[in-house]
């Protein structure tokens, strides 16, 4: 427990990191709009006669502050530190499948402490030699100290700071430079900074507004925020703040050029990644437990199965043609010797993992890959409750109620019937019936494969029904037999594209979609299928977007 001493400098430290924000200084904080849970969870949208012929109207632009994988990646392009304090902090709640919804992302006591904590950490070890644009003298030390506080400060808090505030950073180096010395004074400033809700949050105002405006764009230096933690991750490079600094960010084709620059490096295939891994829960996979007498190929196995759905997903976005078809009826996968041997298909012959062709009667994109298998199924069987989900929320865009609490347990492994058969019988009680009928009927149809993801036609000595079926769901409904059989059905199903463009929408944008903004998100989904579904023109047409363009103003103070 944190010492009365410990607490009192923290509250200091609060109040003055407040302090130097301003509260915020001039900002309007926007936290109007659907709360979690309340955003349109419809894949599909209004027909297009629907829609208004022209007009902005972008849904509401919370306050967001930085996620733990992007407040990492943010100190370390800001320090050049290696160090990754927000292991350590506080998880964040999800909504609608992910962490960055700014509804969803509260504030504790605990999260400002382990910000504090950090801010002294990364102060402590950071390289100032490198930091400071100059080398001062007695003489020179506050012009020196006025230098980094700007300089730094404008790449800290991704934009210039003002006058104001300015003077109330040097004032915090005045007192370190007191109590010591020069560089004392910068590593509490250095803190100071890294305390601020300027560098925790990404705070806009927008271009200033003409009376009874309703909207307004984002400024340039906003802009460069939002391009960079939307398709970086972290904080904006030079070349942004290049074009910030030149007001460079404001059309569409400039927007457009910096975008199809950014999706071009590196540092796009981490964010990517990112998304993935909530999107697709991959962290649910590495959790996942079997019961070795069951399963002994399984945890051997685990490492290599993880390794390759994230190498498979990396390929289909970045080095394929990036279809989002190729999600789900890919005729190939990345293996290596151990997991190739698995699948039962020719492969590399060692550890190392290499492009491979999978059989197309067992295995087709990532429904079929073990991953997901494994992760969605129990320890000592497979669970077609658990499967169907998983399909139906994420690739259906569509949210299932919660279980009642006191659903009961899943039947247990029986020579005498199938899974099917057992869990058909569980889940025929009226309760529990309407959810099922959604579920059950998808789950059903990945029963070729078992707890661990083996391709099987018999459950012991039973042969397995795989047959399956998909209703309100557009064009993905009917029936069909196996998950091949399925994944092709989505790969051709323009309702499933739908939600893809929806569920990065959501990421995008750190929120779900708002009715008044329907119109728009359908636009996105056309410009997606006349793409061909092309996932890096998806990304591309989310930043040119009414609702990354521009923002609603807060209420005028009364």
């Amino acid at each position: 427990m944190s010492s009365p001493h410990r607490m009192l400098g923290l509250a200091r430290l609060v109040s003055a990191a407040l302090f130097l924000g301003g509260c915020f200084g001039q900002a309007e904080l926007d936290v109007s709009g659907p709360l979690p849970g309340e955003e349109s969870t419809n894949p599909g949208g209004p027909e297009a006669s629907d829609c208004p012929a022209s007009g902005i109207e972008p849904g509401p632009s919370p306050l967001r502050r930085l996620t733990r994988f992007e407040y990492n990646n943010t100190v370390r392009d800001l320090l050049g530190t290696s160090l990754q304090p927000a292991e350590t902090f506080a998880k964040e709640e999800e909504s609608l499948g992910f962490n960055n919804n700014a509804y969803a992302l509260n504030v504790t006591l605990l999260h400002v402490e382990q910000w504090m904590e950090a801010s002294e950490t990364l102060s402590g070890s950071a390289n100032l030699d490198a930091l400071l644009p100059c080398q001062p003298t007695s003489s020179t030390e506050a012009a020196c100290a006025r230098q980094f506080i700007e300089s730094f400060g404008k790449r800290a808090w991704r934009r210039p700071l003002e006058a104001g505030e300015v003077t109330r950073l040097l004032a915090v180096y005045q007192a370190g430079r007191d109590r010591k010395d020069f560089l004392t004074g910068i590593r509490m400033t250095l803190q100071a900074l890294l305390q601020s809700p300027f560098f925790l949050y990404r705070v806009e105002t927008g271009t200033p507004s003409a009376q009874g405006v309703s909207t307004v764009q984002v400024t340039s230096y906003e802009m460069a925020s939002r391009l960079s933690y939307f398709l970086w991750g972290t904080m904006p490079d030079t070349a942004l703040f290049q074009a910030a600094d030149a007001g460079e960010l404001v059309t569409p084709a400039q927007v457009e050029a910096q975008a199809r620059r950014m999706i071009a490096d590196p540092k796009a295939r981490k964010m990517v990644a990112e998304f993935h891994r909530q999107w697709l829960k991959l962290d649910e996979f590495s959790h996942t437990t079997k019961d070795t007498t069951v399963y002994p190929a399984f945890e051997p196995l685990k490492a290599a199965m993880r390794t390759e759905t994230e190498k498979f997903l990396d390929y289909v976005f970045f080095d394929s043609e990036g279809s989002a078809s190729l999600l789900f009826d890919a005729p190939f996968t990345f293996a290596n010797k151990p997991l190739a041997d698995f699948y039962g298909v020719t492969g590399p012959a060692g550890s190392a993992f290499e492009k491979v062709t999978v059989d197309p009667s067992k295995r087709a994109g990532l429904l079929t890959q073990a991953s997901f298998l494994a992760s969605h199924a129990k320890p000592n069987q497979s669970s077609p409750i658990h499967r169907g989900v998983f399909a139906r929320q994420q690739f259906l865009c569509q949210q299932l109620p919660t279980p009642p609490d006191n659903v009961g347990a899943p039947p247990d492994p029986s020579p005498d019937a199938t899974t099917r058969e057992r869990f058909a019988e569980h889940t025929r009680s009226p309760a529990c019936s309407g959810c099922h009928a959604l579920i059950d009927p998808i789950g059903f149809g990945f029963e070729n494969y078992d707890g661990a993801g083996a391709f099987r036609t018999h459950e012991g000595t039973l042969p397995v029904d795989a047959s399956g079926s998909v209703t309100q769901a557009g064009d993905a409904e009917g029936h069909y037999v196996g998950a091949v059989e399925l994944s092709r059905k989505f790969a051709r199903s323009t309702y499933v594209m739908e939600c893809v463009a929806t569920q990065w929408f959501r990421y995008a944008n750190g929120r779900g979609e708002t009715s008044q903004e329907q119109c728009e998100v359908q636009n996105l989904k056309k410009q997606f299928a006349r793409s061909g579904f092309n996932l890096r023109e998806l990304l591309v047409q989310l930043t040119l977007s009414d609702a990354f363009r521009y923002r609603q103003p807060a209420p005028a103070a009364q």
